[in-house]
């Protein structure tokens, strides 16, 4: 995907978070200030209804509530509608209090509610021996308590929603970070793979067209463009089995792990490099604890170590390499030295990177394809372990492997 695209499609998906976010945490907060609303309101209702009643049945004010707050009057009235009595603590005309029970009795309800520009009432019927008593409560103090939670409800919205978009900005920019380097990760690791196979896949081409053109010659005097066509196959069924090695550890597969001889692993490792550090005519020399037992994948450290040990004989020209196993109650080190040209120090945190060489021209030489200390990295970490380098421009090079013990026998 072009880098332009890429760009916009994570600007899509950052947007789609934050969102996401909002909106579903907008409607948390609307269902909470709502039910908070809703709430306040019933109980204000039901503490009313309360109110009237208590009032309607004692025919006075109860002592549990403060009447500085309580505003109320009640009418005693015989059944002919004849005023009896009035109990007010409300500053109420005589006028309006008529009129107010004209207009309540006239209702033919038992409950219910008056509202005028000056005044809002709930009233409540009860018959009595005498006739009825009909309660009016001023609830206008509902409104005066409601409006306010509304109010700072609205403005604790506001400021909360204001704040879930900026964290919603910043936990979006941290989530899609490790998403976005992911990706480009896989799209540069794609695009190395594409360029390591298509150079064999051109020797191969080039070769095979040589062969096609001198097809009355026979294998034999072919041999050296076959030759070449095997190599670079060969090379290619290397690289492919490391990608799939990587695809694998990518996809984070439990491998199977069981106890094992390490130290004599380590030896039958050190056999069968021997002869080609002779060749070279370098000093391969192993230096380990003996009956080191652990529990781990067997053929994952061996490829692990193959890795390490192939690597210092192929650029080491002359001088020694050691092999060396050193063991403790918690881990085991595993360690080779050599006397090679080194690392430069500002390509040292590189080399476990996929596809990356120090000496592109000098690896490909060797055959190799920057893959095998990616695959190197990838073995400690499925065992929980880590891996350093210690090196030194035309002095040599240490690497280091700690690996847990603490299911060894």
């Amino acid at each position: 995907m072009p880098e332009g695209g890429l760009i916009k499609m994570f600007r899509k998906l950052k947007i789609k978070f934050i969102m996401t976010n909002v909106v579903s945490l907008t409607i948390v907060i609307l269902i909470f200030f709502s039910g908070i609303y809703v709430s306040m309101k019933y109980w204000m209702q039901f503490q009313a209804d309360y109110l009237l009643n208590t009032i309607a049945r004692d025919e006075k004010l109860s002592d549990n509530y403060d009447s500085s707050l309580v505003k109320f009057f009640f009418i005693k009235v015989d059944q002919s509608g004849k005023t009896l009595g009035i109990v007010s603590n409300n500053n109420i005309s005589n006028n309006e209090v008529v009129t107010l029970k004209d207009f309540a009795l006239k209702r033919k309800a038992t409950t219910g509610s008056v509202a005028d520009r000056s005044y809002k009432y709930k009233f409540l019927i009860v018959p009595k021996e005498y006739g009825s008593v009909l309660v009016f409560l001023d609830y206008s103090i509902e409104e005066k308590m409601i409006n306010p939670l509304l109010f700072v409800s609205a403005f604790v919205s506001i400021i909360t929603l204001g704040l879930i978009f900026v964290i919603s900005i910043f936990l979006a920019n941290r989530s899609i970070r490790p998403i976005k380097k992911s990706w480009e990760r896989q799209a540069a690791f794609i695009a190395d793979a594409s360029h390591e196979l298509r150079t064999p896949l051109a020797v191969v081409t080039s070769n095979l067209d040589v062969v096609l053109e001198n097809e009355n010659e026979t294998i034999k005097s072919q041999e050296k463009w076959l030759g070449n066509i095997q190599s670079e196959l060969e090379r290619m069924k290397r690289l492919v089995d490391d990608l799939l090695f990587l695809a694998r550890a990518d996809a984070e597969d439990e491998v199977s792990k069981d106890y094992y001889d390490l130290s004599g692993l380590l030896v039958k490792i050190y056999d069968s490099f021997m002869p080609l550090a002779k060749n070279k005519g370098l000093n391969l020399t192993l230096n380990i604890k003996e009956n080191v037992i652990v529990y781990g994948n067997e053929s994952r450290i061996k490829q692990l170590i193959t890795i390490m040990l192939d690597n210092a004989i192929k650029y080491t020209d002359c001088g020694q390499v050691e092999l060396k196993l050193k063991s403790s109650s918690s881990m085991y080190h595993l360690s080779i030295i050599d006397t090679g040209e080194g690392i430069p120090k500002e390509f040292i945190n590189k080399v476990f990177d996929r596809f990356y060489r120090v000496d592109k021209s000098r690896s490909r030489a060797y055959g190799g394809s920057g893959l095998g200390l990616a695959i190197a990295k990838c073995i400690v970490d499925e065992h929980k372990g880590t891996i350093n380098i210690i090196s030194e421009v035309d002095k040599g090079t240490e690497v280091n492997v700690f690996l847990p013990i603490e299911n060894s026998k």
